[in-house]
């Protein structure tokens, strides 16, 4: 036998490349990992007494859009970089500018303020970050095994985009429990919660994501 119809009987016989269309995949990771973070919040942490009230308040959103573009972010970037030549540099852009941006206003409301370590410390700087680590590591890992389905080519990239995206949906929802108001405690504690998510996504991503 030829070598080409070699080629063309394998080609002939193969299925379809690995991951398919990994968009509807992470979307429903995404809708599914919000219901467990607020079934999370509903029965461990409780939504907070007055959130009809401060659901009047433009903060409240803000900080809702805030982590909602981490996840969006998280999202663009595992989305690319489930196809084998997938690129994260929309996500990663995305994300960095958000990020700075909200941690910008951080900086000059640390700044202005009287008691500048008050508004860093808030009321719950001790578990903010580890609240939200909470209630996205079980979104974490069942994001890398759908990813593990799909066509990763690097692991740890990969892996932190995940989690990333977990993240940012975890401390979205957790902002129906968390009092907390200011750009200073956001953009700290809510960005490390994700980032730490991201980060255990990196982590368990090297060895799950491996071919």
């Amino acid at each position: 036998m030829r070598t080409d119809d070699l080629i063309d009987a394998l080609a002939a016989n193969a299925g379809p490349a690995p991951g398919g269309r990994p968009g509807g995949r992470l979307g429903l990771l995404a809708g599914l990992g919000g219901v467990a973070a607020l079934i999370g919040v509903l029965v461990w942490l409780k939504v907070r007494p007055d959130l009809m009230e401060v659901m009047r308040g433009g903060f409240f959103w803000l900080k809702a859009a805030y982590t909602a573009a981490l996840a969006l972010a998280g999202y663009l970037a595992i989305e690319q970089l489930s196809r084998p030549t997938g690129s994260a540099r929309r996500g990663l852009v995305l994300g960095l500018i958000v990020l700075s941006g909200f941690v910008l206003v951080g900086l000059v409301q640390f700044g202005m303020a009287q008691d500048p370590m008050a508004l860093l410390r808030g009321q719950s700087w001790t578990r903010c970050s580890l609240n939200i680590l909470a209630l996205g590591a079980p979104t974490t890992l069942a994001g890398l095994w759908v990813v593990r389905g799909l066509a990763p080519t690097r692991p740890v990239l990969a892996g932190f985009a995940t989690g990333a995206l977990a993240g940012g949906v975890a401390a979205t929802v957790y902002g129906l429990h968390c009092a907390e108001s200011t750009f200073v405690f956001v953009g700290v504690w809510y960005s490390l919660g994700v980032l730490a998510c991201g980060a255990l996504g990196a982590v368990l991503g090297r060895w799950a994501l491996r071919w």
